[in-house]
């Protein structure tokens, strides 16, 4: 359980203790009792055996019991005044802490920042910020204290069990342009893969050259063209990715070569488009296989100072293995067309153009030569979930948009950018002035825009899907609004 023990800010820490001491919380936890105790009576008078008292439940049996009684004071008066006196409590603390940092900020600023000690192997990297902050104003010092604030008490959630409400507890941050502390916290919550980390350092320990894959010069080249094609401006990074890539590559029981596996995927996604592959449309040199695309922003979310080789491999064993049922199987001759959780095809971004556009997706249609090739223009993007199509900033808020809610919605963040750029596609007679002023304009989309057009096309039906919380039901709150 070391990963709980992150430390907190002296103002996070103070905030949290007023929160736990004041009125509403102790009636919360009062009622929350008594919710326990009355479901247990409950099902007791229901058995046919007796039910042992709490304490003697397992820890699984205790968890759900609180759980249930949870569920039900979501809806009660308690819930609603404990959660106001938190966004108080908040409130005041950030206002507080955002003046001391403002007054003691020197001439020249530097950013806010965790502390660079040590490299972080866990969620329990130190987060204490210095007294810097890196703009002018107030509201900027806020939302970077905030940010931080967030992340060290995301990193104290219990990791050692799965958590089935972890989900629907994250999803209140979907369409959120989240600061990059927090962004590291969240996707270190969500990319975890335990054993992966002992594996690797298992590995090391018998030799340096037992984490090397046989092809790593092929691995590298193939880190390079990805980088390349992500974020030239990445390529320090390059051979970092390629330790990473190497040793995740010598671990797979499948052993396909990195040729081998770039080909299945072309094909895979010919064969999603409809159109059968055939030997003459594959490349001789084949691009980089998707799940090399899938390393690079993790490269950029968490940096060398804050993330070492061990836990790189953790995240990247974990994004691999993460469900991703919009896209086709590559691993082999046998190809599964993408599927929801009740086996029907789920849409892709074509699909959702035509639904949320149909004049657009019409066009798109008509310049590609059919509803089927139209597929193509956005397929490979797809399979690498927007790296390469969207600018750094865009896609990590698109992969904080798939860890929060599914991969599967990388396709509504696809569809969204094609209906902003929808006026220069129309002016597109033919397709491949299309696939051009697509992967021409898109990068230089902005995350705001991005939010918003999600917001405005699919947001409402992602959050009914995932019962989480519409932005209107989350308690409103502008900077010492409560607090004069």
């Amino acid at each position: 359980m070391e990963e709980r023990q992150g430390t907190l800010a002296p103002w996070v820490a103070e905030m949290r203790a007023r929160v736990a001491a004041s009125p509403e919380f102790r009636s919360l936890s009062q009622k929350l009792f008594v919710e326990v105790r009355e479901g247990m009576r409950s099902n007791a008078g229901k058995a046919t055996l007796a039910l042992p008292p709490f304490a003697e439940l397992s820890a699984d049996d205790q968890m759900a019991r609180v759980r249930a009684a949870r569920n039900e004071l979501l809806k009660s008066d308690e819930f609603a005044r404990c959660r106001e006196a938190a966004w108080r409590a908040v409130d005041a603390a950030l206002d507080a802490e955002s003046e001391a940092v403002l007054t003691r900020r020197p001439a020249a600023a530097a950013p806010l920042r965790q502390s660079p000690a040590a490299p972080s192997t866990g969620l329990s990297a130190a987060l204490t910020p210095p007294p810097e902050v890196s703009a002018c104003g107030k509201v900027d010092a806020v939302i970077e204290l905030a940010g931080l604030g967030a992340a060290q008490l995301l990193s104290r959630w219990p990791v050692d069990t799965e958590l089935g409400w972890e989900a629907q507890a994250l999803a209140w941050l979907l369409n959120s342009e989240l600061p990059p502390p927090l962004r590291r916290t969240l996707w270190r919550i969500k990319l975890r893969a335990r054993d992966a980390r002992s594996r690797f350092l298992a590995k090391l320990a018998e030799s340096p050259l037992a984490i090397i894959s046989p092809r790593d010069a092929e691995i590298l080249q193939q880190c390079q063209v990805a980088l390349l094609s992500a974020d030239p401006a990445s390529l320090s990074d390059l051979q970092r990715m390629r330790a990473c890539a190497s040793y995740v590559d010598s671990t797979d029981p499948i052993r396909f070569a990195l040729e081998q596996r770039a080909i299945a995927a072309a094909v895979a996604e010919e064969a999603a488009a409809g159109s059968p592959a055939s030997a003459a449309s594959l490349p001789r040199k084949p691009a980089p296989p998707r799940e090399a695309f899938w390393l690079v922003p993790l490269l950029w979310v968490l940096p060398r100072s804050e993330c070492d080789a061990a836990e790189l491999a953790e995240r990247y064993t974990a994004m691999l293995a993460a469900a991703k049922p919009h896209l086709p199987s590559a691993t082999g001759k046998i190809i599964t067309p993408p599927a929801g959780r009740d086996g029907a095809r789920l849409p892709d971004a074509m699909q959702l153009v035509a639904h949320a556009d149909a004049a657009l997706g019409a066009h798109i249609e008509r310049a590609m030569g059919g509803a089927l090739p139209a597929r193509s223009l956005t397929s490979v993007h797809s399979s690498r979930l927007g790296v390469g199509l969207f600018s750094v900033a865009a896609t990590q808020f698109v992969w904080d948009v798939g860890i929060i809610s599914g991969w599967e919605h990388v396709e509504h963040c696809i569809a969204s950018a094609l209906i902003l750029i929808r006026a220069g596609l129309l002016a597109c007679a033919k397709s491949d002035a299309l696939k051009a002023y697509m992967e021409a304009t898109v990068p230089q989309l902005t995350v705001p825009q991005l939010r918003a057009a999600l917001e405005r096309h699919y947001m409402p039906e992602i959050r009914r899907n995932l019962h989480a919380p519409a932005p209107d039901d989350i308690l409103p709150l502008e900077p010492s609004e409560l607090v004069s």
